[in-house]
């Protein structure tokens, strides 16, 4: 289950999110029995260990976290006082090329939780630690000399930034847990700050920076900026709308040549396909037709000829068909 997915609900305290280090509460044990046995010795001295006990809880103070999803944004990597933004250039320990950077300075105060959180998703490229002096026991100023400083620069991708860390030189009050080449997410624990001190964070250009100066800001959780889009993509994404625009143009071209040379081959066969209307069945009725009347004139003409024949012999009379008769016999 993510972090974003905890039931809060179900916790008899939700607001506390707060705690100590298993390590706080065994040296504030051990300061307090100290002292204990110092006010056998003589009663003042009692206060002593209680004090120890108290600035050992203040180092070891930790805090739970739930870090932003997206990879875009930039969170501040430790709890603190945003003191100011502006150009800056990185030091050279960070290792950072080009110009346009920006500092964000953050002051972190000795009662501050004392995790040291990803800024961003990416990889640890390389840490740079310098050794304090015990003297400088104050972080009162971040360039002070004598401090205990550690540079870290992240990269992911065509991105990244870099961090510096500082904090008195008396103690272990500045350590990593994460080493160069590991893989890191973003709002996750990379480290610890005891008691307070510096963070600057070198911040590269295109990224839009939505902190202000005076703001209270909490490790993990605060979004300082968000970077833009990737040059990489998109200068991948620049060529393909000029190639399909090249391709609409040339097959918008071919197109009215098809349509020309389609149009003249619809009208001839129109033509073609006019003349042969019906008249073909026309002929063989008219044919009928004239074999009908010239074969009733035949019929008529051949009855002409018998009735003819029939009066001329009638008019031949009666006393040449007895002679004829027999001369035909």
């Amino acid at each position: 289950m993510s972090p974003h997915e905890t039931d809060l609900s179900q916790r008899r305290f939700p607001w506390l999110r707060s705690g100590f280090d298993l390590e706080g509460w065994v040296g504030a044990l051990a300061a307090w029995l100290v002292g204990i046995l110092l006010g056998i010795i003589w009663a003042p001295l009692f206060w002593i260990g209680v004090a120890a006990a108290i600035l050992i809880l203040l180092a070891t103070r930790t805090a739970e976290r739930n870090p932003p999803s997206n990879i875009d944004l930039i969170v501040t990597p430790t709890d603190g006082t945003l003191v100011s933004i502006g150009g800056a250039t990185p030091p050279d320990e960070l290792r950072l090329e080009g110009e346009g950077w920006t500092r964000i300075r953050i002051s972190v105060g000795p009662t501050a939780s004392n995790g040291l959180y990803a800024p961003i998703d990416g990889a640890i490229d390389h840490i740079i630690r310098e050794t304090g002096d015990p003297a400088a026991f104050a972080a009162m100023r971040p360039d002070r000399a004598g401090l205990s400083v550690i540079h870290v620069a992240l990269e992911s991708g065509l991105r990244s930034l870099g961090m510096r860390f500082a904090t008195g030189g008396l103690g272990p009050r500045l350590d990593l847990i994460s080493e160069p080449g590991d893989a890191v997410r973003l709002g996750r624990q990379i480290g610890v700050l005891r008691l307070g001190g510096w963070c600057d964070l070198y911040l590269p250009a295109g990224v839009q920076v939505q902190a202000w100066p005076g703001q209270t800001l909490i490790g993990s959780e605060t979004v300082l900026a968000t970077f833009e889009a990737e040059p990489a993509s998109e200068n991948k994404a620049d060529p393909a709308p000029a190639a399909t625009t090249s391709e609409v143009k040339s097959a918008v071209a071919v197109k009215p040549k098809a349509r020309s040379s389609a149009r003249p081959k619809s009208k001839p066969a129109a033509k073609t396909t006019a003349p042969t209307k019906a008249k073909p069945p026309r002929a063989p009725q008219a044919e009928a037709t004239a074999e009908t009347d010239s074969g009733s004139s035949a019929a008529g003409d051949g009855e002409n000829l018998s009735d003819r024949l029939a009066r001329l012999r009638e008019s031949a009379g009666g006393a040449d068909a007895t002679p004829d008769d027999d001369d035909a016999v």
